[in-house]
């Protein structure tokens, strides 16, 4: 008896493995967070918003999330009126190493936002904003400064939450930690 329900418990555990590793877990994410805008070229600088999330994440074992919905910047009109940019059948953002772009408006006209970079569900994330008009990007595109580029970090609700935060995701498109608290 005692055999038959250990072999049983193998063989859910296997099913529920080969399950995780196919197919995603979709959750449904509704809410509002605090966040904290800040710049590498001014350290004084810490201007607090609400970030609207609204729509369903779908992690995965194996292979990028992805994310079916809206992000919503309260400070920032584009991000308000407009929706994320979103192509016939496929996701609004796919998390390739955790980070995809946001562009706003329809698809193939839409405006670059900024890069957000996440961990999973939004539990935490970091935001590039693109700047305003001429950019440093190839051929006068807009794009992040690596001088005075602005992020927004959430959930924060001051600079030295948004400063542990940011320490926490670093990665390649980032400035290193210790240029955000000189």
């Amino acid at each position: 008896m005692k055999r038959v329900s250990y072999k049983y418990i193998q063989w859910s555990a296997v099913v529920v493995f080969a399950y995780l590793l196919f197919f995603p877990i979709s959750i449904k994410i509704d809410k509002v967070i605090p966040a904290a805008e800040i710049s590498l070229g001014d350290s004084s600088f810490c201007e607090p918003l609400n970030i609207i999330i609204d729509g369903t994440y779908h992690w995965r074992l194996i292979g990028d999330d992805t994310f079916d919905g809206n992000i919503k910047f309260d400070t920032y009109p584009l991000t308000m009126k407009d929706g994320l940019a979103q192509g016939k059948g496929l996701p609004t953002l796919r998390f390739q190493e955790g980070s995809d772009h946001l562009d706003y408006g329809e698809w193939m006209d839409s405006e670059s936002f900024g890069k957000i970079h996440t961990k999973a569900f939004f539990n935490k994330f970091i935001v590039q904003i693109y700047g305003n008009g001429e950019g440093n990007g190839v051929d006068g595109a807009r794009g992040w400064s690596t001088i005075d580029g602005h992020c927004i970090v959430a959930p924060a609700h001051n600079k030295e939450e948004a400063l542990s935060i940011l320490k926490r995701i670093q990665n390649d498109d980032l400035a290193p930690y210790e240029y955000w608290i000189e």
